[in-house]
Parts: C-alpha cells; structure tokens; sequence
C-alpha cells in the first residue's frame, strides 16, 4: 500500500507541475475558470486577495485517476489536502499566478498557508487567499490580476462579476480591464519581439493580456 501510495503522489506531482510549472511560452493545456475578491480591511489597506480556480474535467480526471490510491473513483479528505500540498508548493516561484500592482509597480505576494481543494461535479476546485507583501493603501491606481507567465494554464473570469472588491472603497472607482489582444500586439510589437528574441525562455507575454481588476482613488 505504501508504494503504491508513493508511485500515486508522484503521478500526481508529474501532472501538477506540468499544469502549474511548464516550461515558458507554451500553449494552454489547462483550463481554469476563476473568481477572485480583493478585500479590503478596516483600516483601509488591501488585506487580502480571496482565489476560486474551478478546473477543467479533462484536467481533473487526470488528478482524480493519478491520485486515487483507492481506486474508488473518489478523492478522499487526504488525498484532497495533498493536492493542495503539492500545488502550494508548485506555485510559489510564481506567486500564486496573482499579480498586484500599486502604481505601476509590481507588489510580491505573501503565500497562503493552505490551499483548500474539493472535487464537485466532475471538477477540481481549489480555494486560497494571499496577501500583499507590505501595507498597501487605497491611493492612486491599484491593480489585480491573475495569470499563468508560462502561459501553460489559461484562468479566465468569465464575467466581470467574478471579479469583486469586498470592503468600504470610499474615493475609489472599480472597473474590469480585458486588454485588446490586437490592441496589446499593435502597442507593444517591438517591445514584445525584443524581448522574445534576448531571452525568449524567461519573458513574461502573458501578463499583457490578462483581465485585471483596477480600482483609482484619490
């Protein structure tokens, strides 16, 4: 049993750092529908950044047939807290895939301490919530996003209602942003072609079309 459980988390680390650590400038093989809600604290900072990945069923049934130990069709409490696990591990290197900017400058994230993992529906779903790395006050433009840099794992919101600030914004307008791809090419082309020609292993294309929640204030 304690080898096939070994050969069964190893199945599922292969399968997860496919999805959650492909090499850069892949296509998306995974798919992942998202909510995500900035939420703001009393004493008007971003406290926190609140994540719901719903995760394609191929993608799913993958995880879910890997890491049955079982073999019962079914993913135990345990085998859902080692998903999580090894996902937290996986996408530290890449914040979590959350992007913060507080004026045009990038924010570091600050990790959850558990990721929270339930099979529904035929879906893999995961629940986590990351903070900014320092005091971050509601002043100027501030901006949120999620995306995969390596491009391998596609999250969308596929409404703007996904996308939700909880907390008093007094002073502050909200909008959801979702770049023009033909726009972002036409205004960007020969920085991205630039780029892609130093060094086309570590640049990061993604991020310029990614949906993103702004709030102005001030």
């Amino acid at each position: 049993m304690a080898r096939r459980q070994n050969l069964a988390r190893a199945c599922l680390t292969s399968a997860i750092l496919c999805a959650f650590g492909a090499p850069a400038l892949a296509h998306p093989h995974v798919f992942a529908e998202a909510r995500m809600e900035v939420v703001i604290g009393d004493q008007g900072v971003i406290d926190e950044l609140r994540h719901v990945w719903r995760f394609d069923e191929l993608f799913s049934s993958t995880v879910l047939v890997e890491f049955d130990t079982s073999a019962n069709l079914k993913l135990e409490a345990e085998e859902l807290a080692e998903i999580g696990k090894v996902v937290r591990e996986s996408l530290a290197e890449f914040d979590y895939y959350t992007s913060i900017v507080n004026n045009g400058k990038d924010v570091g994230v600050v990790g959850p301490d558990v990721i929270h993992v339930d099979f529904k529906d035929g879906q893999l779903l995961m629940f986590f919530a990351v903070r900014p790395d320092g005091a971050m006050p509601l002043d100027g433009t501030l901006s949120f996003g999620v995306y995969d840099p390596t491009m391998y794992t596609a999250i969308d919101f596929l409404n703007d209602s996904d996308l939700v600030v909880e907390g008093r914004i007094e002073g502050c307008k909200h909008t959801v942003v979702r770049p023009d791809p033909d726009e972002v090419l036409a205004e960007n082309e020969q920085s991205l072609t630039e780029a892609f020609f130093e060094n086309p292993e570590s640049n990061d294309f993604s991020k310029f079309f990614a949906t993103r929640l702004e709030l102005k204030c001030g």
